[in-house]
């Protein structure tokens, strides 16, 4: 297969938000310190995550030290963000853990519809990310949740925008390795 080819054949997905009114994200955690923003947005996501899989999947997260995200994994959940928060949350992980949490959601022993597996990770993105808002509830009083939106695949990357600020959180979950990550427009 030519270089050609390759190309035409994949999906790009740019990651972009941006604030428009007197009511933009800017007039609140913008202001901050980059790196206590960073420090606390890292903590309420890794906070609400775990939360979210404790409640909704019944098996608790444990650390991971993989800091570098994959260029791709097999699904990525994604969740928009908009007000005083603008970006984009998303949830990746691979096919098996997908499958593993479709699963435990719907109490099942295994599950491989992939209906069900896309609709359990839209949800857990969404759930992530209203616990994620709500710990952030003093700074982002004003903040919108988009439909969540599951991409499955392997040929297919996402390029967040350039001047964001991006906060990435990787977790162990049945052995294997999850990421959050949350790429907002500042």
């Amino acid at each position: 297969m030519n270089s050609a080819n390759d190309t035409s054949n994949r999906v790009q997905l740019i990651i972009s938000a941006k604030s428009s009114g007197s009511t933009g994200f800017a007039s609140q955690w913008a202001q901050l310190p980059r790196q206590q923003t960073q420090e606390r947005f890292t903590q309420a996501l890794d906070h609400a995550s775990s939360e979210v899989f404790e409640m909704m999947v019944g098996s608790p997260l444990g650390p991971s030290d993989q800091a570098t995200l994959p260029r791709v994994v097999d699904y990525t959940a994604m969740i928009g963000l908009a007000g005083d928060l603008c970006g984009v949350l998303c949830f990746r992980c691979s096919i098996n853990s997908a499958g593993s949490i479709a699963a435990k959601m719907l109490g099942m022993d295994e599950c491989t519809s992939a209906e069900c597996i896309r609709d359990a990770l839209g949800e857990i993105c969404n759930m992530v990310a209203g616990s994620f808002k709500a710990q952030l509830s003093d700074i982002a009083t004003q903040c919108m949740l988009s439909v969540p939106t599951v991409v499955s695949g392997k040929d297919y990357e996402l390029f967040p925008l350039a001047d964001g600020l991006r906060v990435q959180v990787s977790k162990s979950f049945e052995g294997a390795l999850i990421w959050m990550t949350l790429d907002l427009h500042v």
